[in-house]
């Protein structure tokens, strides 16, 4: 059994214990009628709710998001039978309130026809631990008129879900410590998730297993604020600044939720609209972020709502724009984020609605126990993490076996290359004796023939097939030495006009080239790989050029740039403007010059040797004019 199969059955495993949690019922022996009463003006005191109207219900209020407090009212009827039980003296009632998150709790008793008052709630200092789980715990007085119910003033800003119930002391301990093996259950699955992130991403060292162990650092810091125990690891602070690193948290991890699903689907290519949407939600929760610390908490939780119900759905549409996702990991996607969008609706319909829910359903979304909608959904993303690890590493492994076949292949290629080289060289080396053999017979013939003209022209047609030859191996064996040749890091400096003027001197028609030297300009470059540049372009030009036209050279130095350019210029015919797609393209030469001499090698050259020593040819036409342009780096 593989490693992935493993872990599959293990959060299989858990998820099934997960759901097998028994919940707490209120114990028998009593029952608890509840009522509420909105207090929209903030202006009832204990003293006026007589003449309140509360509304009866069942189950834990649900009210969504209600910025005025809320009065509660909680009246003991106990069973005739066991009536005795329920005033016990050595056995006192505590009123147990969740979910944790609650601002202001101020609950009022009847001691002695007078109202008593005892506060909590989670900006509160936490006085007792009678609850050592994530409820707020109050004891009641046994000298409470039992006939008078029990108010509550309840104020968050936050959704107001409120579960109120009232235990026999003696009772609480089963309650909490099932409640606690609740907690304990969730915090080791989000440990335990956030463990095996961190190996995924010791092992891998990607960018996805990286996102998904920030994920789950906001999920088990998130579990551990929801349950009060963030004041233990801060005992310095405030109980309201407390609450607010609580909130920041939970912001953090919907803005983690966006961004593991950009991670996700990262290596799919998806569309750049996608990466837009999912960099203005960050931007967002950023936003929430500042929100909280500036005091606009009620803004801020309204908008991170909107965002954790907008998130799915722009997923599901990077889903659709990704250009390289298989069709059956798209709809596994699609599926699970249209899963959540449908516990999103029917938790926010749960959370708004004061109805009640039944089933697995009711279970995931009861107002206290969203934090282990978040341990499921953990489990579930590290299964589709797992999945991605395992894509891309197979991606990987096909990657790397492509680069070795390629690497394999440039090796093939680099030893033809040197052979090819190599039989170059010995063959531009073995041509040139015959050749020099054939030149100094032919200069012997034209010695000894003094009358025969026929003969002569004969010679000097073999003679003139003999130097195109000798020009054609000359060229091949240069263009071979380039690209074997590595430029000198430190290049020589040369001054311009020396050089131009030392290859002009090879010409019998010196005074065809106008030229123009900028003082001190000069070369500084490997002087090998200049000669063939400027030694090419000036044949060419003379070669090509319309002889009554003038050569133009030109050497001007641009300190800015930090170049040296050399410009050579020659008018053509209309006829002989050459192909500018091709014209460094190697063996290419104009129709109209096939019958001169040349191999169209010496434009590639000069391409060949500029890139070698970082230097650019520039090629431009005006009129009937054309010019090539090196800059030479200084």
């Amino acid at each position: 059994m593989g490693w992935s199969e493993f872990m599959l059955r293990l959060v299989v495993c858990l998820v099934i214990a997960l759901f097998q949690m028994p919940g707490y019922a209120a114990e028998p022996g009593y029952s608890v009628v509840k009522a509420y009463h909105r207090d929209s003006a903030a202006e009832v005191s204990i003293d006026d709710l007589a003449a309140s109207r509360f509304t009866p219900y069942k189950g834990p209020l649900r009210l969504g998001f209600e910025p005025s407090a809320v009065w509660v009212e909680l009246t003991l009827l106990p069973l005739a039978a066991t009536a005795a039980d329920v005033v016990d003296a050595n056995s006192p009632l505590v009123l147990r309130v969740g979910p944790y998150s609650l601002d202001r709790i101020e609950v009022y008793e009847s001691v002695a026809g007078q109202w008593t008052r005892q506060v909590g709630g989670d900006q509160q200092a936490k006085k007792s631990n009678i609850c050592p789980d994530d409820y707020h715990c109050f004891v009641l007085s046994p000298a409470r008129a039992s006939t008078r119910p029990i108010y509550l003033r309840v104020t968050t800003q936050n959704v107001m879900i409120v579960e109120a119930d009232i235990l026999r002391a003696d009772s609480l301990t089963a309650v909490v410590a099932r409640r606690v093996s609740q907690i304990t259950f969730s915090m080791t699955i989000a440990a335990g998730l956030l463990v095996l992130g961190l190996f995924l991403w010791a092992l891998e060292r990607s960018i996805l297993a990286l996102t998904y162990s920030v994920f789950q650092l906001t999920v088990m810091l998130f579990v551990v604020a929801n349950i009060g125990h963030l004041a233990d690891f801060l005992p310095g602070l405030q109980a309201d600044s407390v609450d607010k690193i609580g909130s920041s948290i939970f912001y953090a991890r919907v803005g983690m939720t966006a961004l593991l699903g950009w991670a996700l689907l990262a290596s799919h290519r998806p569309s750049s609209t996608y990466k837009k949407m999912i960099q203005l939600m960050l931007l967002l929760c950023a936003i929430n972020l500042g929100l909280i610390f500036l005091g606009q908490v009620q803004i801020s939780i309204k908008l991170n709502f909107y965002l954790f119900f907008i998130n799915p759905l722009i997923q599901i549409y990077g889903v659709f724009s990704a250009a390289s996702i298989s069709k059956v990991r798209l709809w596994v996607y699609v599926f699970c984020y249209s899963v959540n969008i449908v516990l999103v609706a029917m938790g926010s319909l749960f959370v708004f609605s004061n109805m009640a829910i039944v089933g697995p359903i009711g279970f995931l979304y009861s107002g206290n126990d969203w934090r282990l909608n978040g341990v499921v959904f953990g489990v579930i993303v590290f299964l589709i993490v797992l999945s991605e690890q395992r894509l891309s590493n197979t991606a990987r492994l096909a990657e790397l076996e492509k680069l070795r076949s390629s690497s394999e292949l440039a090796r093939a290629n680099e030893d033809k290359l040197s052979e090819r080289r190599a039989l170059i060289d010995m063959l531009t080396h073995e041509l040139k004796n015959p050749l020099g053999t054939i030149r100094f017979a032919l200069a012997s013939l034209k010695r000894q023939i003094t009358g025969n003209s026929e003969s002569l022209q004969r010679i000097q047609r073999i003679d003139a097939s003999v130097k195109r030859m000798d020009e054609l191996i000359e060229h091949v064996a240069r263009s071979n030495k380039i690209e074997r040749t590595e430029v000198m890091s430190q290049p020589e400096p040369m001054a311009a006009a020396v050089i131009v003027h030392e290859l002009i001197q090879e010409y019998t028609d010196v005074d065809r080239f106008e030229i123009s030297i900028q003082d001190g300009a000069v070369f500084k470059a490997d002087r090998q790989m200049l000669i063939v540049i400027l030694e090419n372009l000036l044949s060419n030009a003379h070669k090509y050029a319309v002889v009554e036209e003038q050569i133009r050279v030109l050497v001007t130095t641009d300190v800015a740039a930090g170049m040296t350019n050399f410009e050579i210029s020659n008018a053509v015919a209309e006829d002989q403007e050459p192909d500018e797609t091709r014209l460094f393209e190697r063996y290419y030469r104009h129709p109209s010059v096939q019958n001169q001499p040349g191999m169209g090698i010496g434009l590639s050259l000069v391409q060949s040797a500029a890139q070698k020593m970082g230097a650019s040819v520039l090629y431009r036409k005006e009129n009937l004019r054309i010019i090539f342009t090196v800059k030479i780096p200084n």
